[in-house]
């Protein structure tokens, strides 16, 4: 956030935020580059179609986590599918300025950069439910982690379309990581001496709090020092939360343990 903390709302950005995205058949292993058109400018993102089964089975749309790069390497941690079968059609979101490092380093510059690219991805996520809905698939679950599962929530915010959502080591507070966590180290000095503003701009518990959310299964760490365990647990109100008792990084590669609560969510609805 160095080069300035002023931005649009989220809410603004959704708003203004359109894509190109092409027609694609779900049973067709690709990756595709989408075209965001957004408030900071005109962002690359993609999404890649990794397993289909049918469409009676249930489908995830996983999310990675900020400065994930390469932005399968969770995904694959939690999905091996080389390893082992799974019973879901499986779907990654590719963040924009996640092609690579340079681009992420100079992409998070900008405040609005930041709410651009979770707004990206969010219609991403929606377009991939309808083409989804209209290919008769269903029992549609969102997930992801950190970042993946602050974009998660906003899609459930703002959409809600999806059958279930699953946040992991992510609550609704997202302004507490920049600014109170262990991970306001990499925030800069002039972004950190202004915290009304970057609370108002990723402050979501209000918008989460106004709908209804029973079709939310967060999971987090303990020991997070990232996404403070005690904040974000008070962020979902009167939900369950599932609880792993590990940190930010030793969580987000528990990988069976992520797994397991995916699936028990995905596949049982």
């Amino acid at each position: 956030f160095r080069d300035g903390v002023e931005s649009p709302s989220i809410e603004e950005i959704l708003q203004r935020t359109t894509l190109s995205m092409p027609e694609f058949l779900a049973n067709v292993p690709k990756t595709y580059d989408i075209d965001v058109h957004t408030t900071a400018g005109n962002l690359l993102a993609g999404f890649r179609a990794v397993q289909w089964i049918d469409h009676q089975a249930p489908s995830i749309i996983y999310h990675h986590g900020a400065s994930e790069i390469p932005f399968d390497y969770g995904f694959k941690g939690i999905f091996p599918l080389k390893k082992m079968t799974l019973p879901a059609n499986l779907f990654l979101i590719r963040a924009a300025f996640h092609d690579n490092r340079k681009n992420f380093m100079s992409g998070m510059a900008k405040t609005e950069n930041w709410l651009a690219m979770m707004a990206g991805s969010v219609k991403m996520i929606e377009a991939v439910i309808q083409a989804l809905r209209k290919q008769k698939s269903n029992k549609i679950t969102v997930c992801g982690t950190s970042l993946g599962g602050f974009i998660t929530n906003l899609h459930h915010i703002h959409y809600n379309s999806a059958d279930n959502y699953i946040p992991l080591l992510a609550g609704t507070a997202m302004h507490d990581a920049f600014i109170n966590s262990v991970y306001s180290r990499s925030v800069a000095r002039s972004a950190l001496a202004q915290p009304n503003i970057m609370t108002k701009l990723f402050d979501f518990r209000q918008a989460f709090a106004s709908v209804n959310h029973s079709n939310v299964y967060p999971l987090l760490a303990r020991y997070d020092g990232i996404i403070r365990y005690d904040i974000q647990k008070d962020s979902y109100g009167e939900l369950d939360i599932a609880t792993l008792d590990k940190g930010h990084t030793t969580g987000a590669l528990a990988y069976e343990s992520l797994r397991n609560h995916i699936l028990k969510i995905a596949t049982n609805q």
